[in-house]
């Protein structure tokens, strides 16, 4: 899950802990960019190819462009340097954009399986090849861009599922009238202490002789690695953009095998 990987980051940025500098690496040659088929043979099975083929190419390019906007969202967004009404709005257009991206993913999943169904009909070698080379390298970015909705997913279901667990006012009252425990309490709502950033309060001394924080008894990932909630979605979108190359790569790979199986066709 993506918490995991922000709560390493933040640990080892906590610590002084800084990534070896990577190794100088030959330059690669360029490759072409990812686009639609503009011209196939007039025959109705070159034509429908091309159709599932564009259709796969367009998800696969839409899903780049919303990468794109989630970053910018992540680093927009406030989750805990604003109010509730704020979180909520970050919160729900995180969400979104998770499902659009895997709605994406699904749709290109689809059209690419079509591909390989009419790969199994193809006789000339070097054409099925192509279309074969072509829907593993476009299946390779699609499945990058698939975890990276996954993980956004998972990072605001988490913070919602602490939200849910969060202890209340309201609800700590009601502990103490009904059972005489008084040692249960309320945990700020993360809006409510933005004032303060995250890394400089004593959570220590917040929570200290308070069980549980939250009605599960565990940390939420704030106070895991100290930052802000805000902060962590910042972490989230420097994670998803070091992503981009791998995507581009992909596509980059599938852009020539499927011109070489249209010119076969």
């Amino acid at each position: 899950m993506i918490v995991k990987g922000i709560v390493a980051l933040a640990l080892a940025a906590s610590t002084g802990m800084t990534a070896p500098s990577p190794s100088p690496t030959p330059a690669s040659p360029v490759l072409p960019p990812l686009k639609v088929i503009v011209r196939v043979k007039a025959t109705t099975p070159c034509t429908r190819m091309a159709v599932h083929a564009n259709a796969a190419i367009l998800l696969a390019l839409r899903n780049d462009a919303t990468l794109k906007q989630t970053i910018a969202r992540l680093h927009t967004v406030r989750l805990s340097d604003g109010n509730s009404i704020d979180r909520r709005n970050g919160l729900n257009d995180l969400f979104n954009l998770a499902g659009r991206l895997l709605r994406n993913a699904r749709d290109a999943d689809r059209e690419t399986g079509k591909i390989l169904n009419f790969a199994k009909t193809v006789k000339d070698p070097k054409e099925k090849a192509a279309l074969v080379a072509f829907v593993h390298a476009l299946g390779g970015a699609v499945g990058r861009q698939r975890k990276t909705a996954r993980d956004l997913d998972g990072f605001v279901a988490t913070l919602e599922a602490y939200d849910m667990m969060r202890v209340s006012d309201t609800q700590a009252s009601m502990q103490r009238y009904t059972t005489g425990y008084y040692s249960v309490p309320t945990v700020p709502d993360p809006t409510q202490i933005y004032m303060t950033p995250a890394m400089d309060r004593d959570w220590t001394a917040i929570y200290s002789g308070r069980y549980p924080v939250y009605w599960n008894g565990q940390e939420s990932p704030s106070e895991q690695t100290g930052l802000s909630d805000t902060q962590l979605a910042h972490l989230a979108a420097r994670d998803f953009q070091q992503r981009l190359p791998a995507i581009a790569g992909d596509e980059s790979s599938a852009a020539r095998p499927i011109l070489q199986a249209a010119e076969h066709c």
